[in-house]
């Protein structure tokens, strides 16, 4: 039940197909729209196709539903399933099932988790350990699969609604990363609290054997260790903890109780922004409690060159420095990005689809900041977050910092033209990208082309 875009679908579709599984997928995207997805599943006899709908009589009589993580809890056909007592699955919850492998490292968190998730695999692997890498990323967890042993160590990216698709499993990780708990996706929860609830879930079963790191810097996390069973390290830019990581004289450090490690120097991480140092400083930790050798996470520090797509750096162009940021679909996360650089001059490319979160924080750090020189908001009729931010911004009497596009292209051509040497351009458009764009990866991609056409 949704094949989507992003290879989960994909990846569980392909396995259960290789096994002889009778396969029906259902999918209300149709099926020019799920091109790339279904180009893989070709040769298959034993998959059948329901496409651009759901049907009813297909959740009933059934031995099993695998329901892609975007499906909301209470869909109808689900209640379908349930009435007939057919059991629900996700890809993950059935991987877990299966996996050989218990050593299990599990990163969530509203926003940090790719960057801190890709920094851990980019330094076991130069590391030469045994090590896998999937889950919300783009890989499915079913192509990393027949590579894991029952030494390997299993890397997971793990968004709120794959821990909910886990209720059933006894999901107990050895080391979680919890990197913050933020405002996000309350178009899909009927509250923060709920949302927070489900971030929660990933330190659930953890026991006193195992470890859980997260933020004390995150007003959500920082009184945590009072809901969990597992032995808590902190990480932290602005204080010292019991245990954990911290910024301190541009260092960055690791105390675990009496014993303290210096790891490196701050100047030695590649990526801009405070937000930056946090996750390398969870990430450390982890490095820590796997024994890595000191050189060893020096250099998988130092040699990082970041993630797609998270302040990434895409082009130099007369002395303009162009980043994608499409993945900040957040207030929060855009605020993030907007203080990586407190001095160059910033365009910034925000606005999309709103998903009940409040912009008035963002607006406000928007006038604040007095080195950002235009905003330019992608203007289109499904994009309600654009118009509460023009609106508040207009409030703020920014209106002559403000130009509405209507494409990506307009868009990056406009503020092309109005940079001058030292600006740095940045897509950050805090909000979702439906609507003008498939999901926030292709909106990524236009922004890419886009500046690439450039002259």
């Amino acid at each position: 039940m949704g094949l989507g875009l992003n290879q989960g679908g994909l990846g569980v579709a392909r396995f259960l197909a290789k096994s002889g599984a009778q396969l029906l997928i259902t999918d209300l995207k149709r099926e020019e729209e799920l091109a790339e997805s279904l180009t893989k599943l070709k040769g298959f006899s034993n998959i059948q196709y329901v496409l651009g709908e759901h049907r009813a009589q297909d959740f009933s009589n059934i031995d099993m539903v695998i329901r892609n993580p975007a499906v909301p809890n209470d869909s109808e056909y689900l209640q379908i399933a349930k009435k007939h007592n057919v059991p629900v699955e996700t890809d993950l919850s059935l991987f877990l099932k299966i996996c050989p492998s218990q050593n299990f490292i599990a990163v969530g968190g509203t926003k940090g988790k790719s960057t801190v998730s890709n920094l851990i695999y980019h330094t076991f692997s130069r590391a030469q350990k045994n090590i896998v890498y999937a889950g919300n990323i783009g890989i499915s967890v079913f192509g990393v699969l027949p590579k894991i042993t029952p030494d390997t160590i299993v890397l997971l990216e793990i968004s709120s609604w794959q821990l909910e698709g886990l209720s059933k499993i006894h999901f107990k990780p050895r080391v979680s990363v919890l990197t913050n708990i933020l405002a996000d996706h309350l178009d899909r929860y009927d509250s923060f609290p709920d949302y927070v609830l489900a971030k929660k879930l990933i330190f659930k079963n953890q026991s006193q054997a195992d470890c859980l790191i997260t933020n004390l810097d995150s007003p959500i996390t920082k009184n945590i260790d009072d809901e969990t069973n597992a032995n808590v390290f902190w990480f932290s830019t602005k204080a010292e903890p019991i245990q954990g990581s911290y910024l301190k004289d541009d260092k960055l450090l690791f105390k675990y109780r009496d014993r303290l490690t210096e790891f490196c120097s701050i100047s030695d991480i590649p990526l801009p922004g405070i937000h930056n140092v946090s996750n390398v400083l969870a990430a450390s930790i982890v490095f820590f409690l796997y024994e890595l050798p000191l050189h060893a996470i020096q250099k998988g520090i130092e040699t990082f060159p970041g993630v797609p797509n998270r302040l990434e750096k895409v082009r130099f162009l007369r002395g303009i420095t162009f980043y994608n940021d499409t993945c900040a679909t957040t207030p929060d996360a855009t605020i993030a990005a907007i203080q990586s650089f407190p001095k160059e001059p910033l365009i910034i490319i925000l606005g999309g689809k709103d998903k009940n979160l409040n912009y008035d924080e963002l607006c406000d750090a928007l006038k604040a900041k007095k080195n950002i020189i235009k905003l330019i908001i992608l203007h289109h009729p499904e994009y309600s977050a654009s118009k509460l931010i023009w609106q508040q911004l207009q409030r703020l009497n920014l209106n002559k910092k403000i130009e509405l596009c209507s494409s990506m292209s307009e868009a990056v051509k406009k503020a092309y033209e109005q940079a001058i040497p030292g600006t740095k351009i940045i897509l950050s458009p805090a909000a979702a990208s439906f609507g003008m764009f498939a999901h926030e990866f292709e909106r990524g991609d236009c922004f890419r082309q886009a500046v690439q056409e450039l002259s």
